[in-house]
């Protein structure tokens, strides 16, 4: 009777204590009306995957920026190109991401010419994409970036 117990408490209850929900899915009219919405700010993409350590390592000063500028007129969203689904809310939660994240389309990784990861965009206060690159980007440079875009 214990194993049959503890086994409905790890089929049925642990998945709901776990909380985190499903990511909605981002494609190019998804981002194109993100990027209407946010007129005015500058917004940063951060394309990652939960299985890439340099992502990894980003994520956390993401977080801190996000914090910093969140009522400044920056926006950070994160897309991430994870293959299982499953696994991203659960990552997010660990590191305890606030900002929003979905799930990155295949069209939109190929918009942007992706073809490895940290892969990050920014656009200025117009919506128009002012710098794109891979590689992880450190709290200090995401802060020099964001200020100058603030100021122009």
């Amino acid at each position: 009777m214990k194993r049959l117990s503890l086994a409905f408490l790890l089929v049925f209850l642990l998945p709901a204590l776990a909380g985190a929900a499903p990511l909605d899915t981002l494609d190019q009219k998804g981002l194109d009306k993100l990027v209407a919405e946010h007129q005015g700010k500058v917004i940063m993409l951060n394309f990652f995957a939960t299985w890439c350590p340099p992502c990894r390592m980003e994520i956390p000063d993401l977080q801190k920026v996000h914090k910093a500028y969140e009522n400044k007129n920056v926006v950070v969203i994160g897309l991430s190109v994870d293959e299982d689904k499953s696994a991203v809310p659960a990552f997010l939660q660990k590191l305890g991401v606030t900002y929003p994240v979905y799930m990155a389309t295949r069209d939109l990784t190929r918009t942007f010419g992706i073809s490895s990861i940290p892969f990050n965009v920014f656009f200025d206060r117009k919506g128009k994409v002012v710098l794109a690159g891979t590689g992880l980007v450190e709290y200090k440079d995401l802060v020099e970036i964001f200020d100058k875009l603030l100021e122009d």
